[in-house]
């Protein structure tokens, strides 16, 4: 009998179940590296560089994986994230279950501040180095207050930062359940505890990844600087987007190889 703490529901237990259920089982071979993307021009921008093939696996929740193959024979995957912490741990957990082992994870994040000069700008890179749990998934991972990303897969990105020349700021990120709850008490909570940015997903990958002794780094742009003042700037200019699109493009492809 299993264990007490073994959980009865597994994602391998669906992944079987899904492809016993395709009119073919057949997957393309799974590489080692897997990008969580929450940047679909991104991966749009990948698909136009590299043959890929795509599958989909799921039933009321899709999740897509693209798998590219380059010329020089190093693959790699890209799945557009799910968003939200739980959403978010059950996509790793079926990564994982699918073959993948070391993770990527690309996305958005706000930057909390009291300032009249915000200390990040938006469109600025910001490279996690461990990651308040304000989300309720790490719970079940057996992670309480902060999680933490891999230490050699953070400095495989800082190299790879390093060898692009791309300017980066490092340190704390926050986790939240609730975008629209980031009241005047809680940023101030943030910025007490020198969190350099808020998004809803990092903690709980980081500790699912923990959890079954996998790889995982964060790279995150700031989309939005969220004052204590009462303000809210969205979205960096559409230029500057762009720019941020292909800082993220070539560091995937560099982190992908980096020996």
């Amino acid at each position: 009998m299993p264990a007490l703490d073994t959980s009865i529901t597994s994602a391998q237990r669906y992944i079987d179940f899904l492809l016993a259920r395709r009119d073919s089982n057949e997957l393309p071979d799974i590489p080692n590296h897997c990008i969580i993307s929450y940047i679909p021009d991104v991966s749009d921008t990948m698909k136009s560089l590299f043959p890929h093939r795509s599958v989909t696996l799921g039933i009321t929740n899709p999740m897509e994986l693209d798998v590219f193959n380059p010329d020089d024979g190093i693959s790699f995957a890209i799945s557009q994230g799910l968003h939200g912490s739980p959403m978010a741990a059950v996509q790793l957990e079926e990564l994982i279950a699918l073959g993948c082992e070391q993770f990527l994870v690309i996305g958005p994040a706000g930057h909390p501040t009291s300032k009249s000069k915000p200390e990040l700008e938006l469109g600025a890179l910001m490279l996690p180095t461990n990651a308040w749990i304000f989300e309720g998934t790490s719970l079940h991972y057996g992670k309480h207050e902060q999680s933490a990303p891999t230490v050699n897969a953070v400095e495989r990105l800082k190299n790879t930062l390093n060898d692009l020349e791309l300017r980066y700021n490092q340190g704390a990120v926050a986790t939240t359940d609730a975008l629209y709850r980031e009241t005047r008490p809680f940023l101030q909570t943030l910025i007490e505890k020198e969190v350099l940015a808020v998004e809803m997903e990092l903690s709980a990958l980081f500790s699912v990844a923990n959890y079954y002794s996998k790889t995982i780094a964060g790279l995150v742009f700031i989309s939005d600087l969220v004052n204590t003042d009462g303000s809210w700037v969205i979205a960096p200019a559409p230029r500057a987007y762009q720019n941020v699109v292909k800082r993220l493009t070539d560091t995937i492809i560099t982190y992908t190889r980096l020996d």
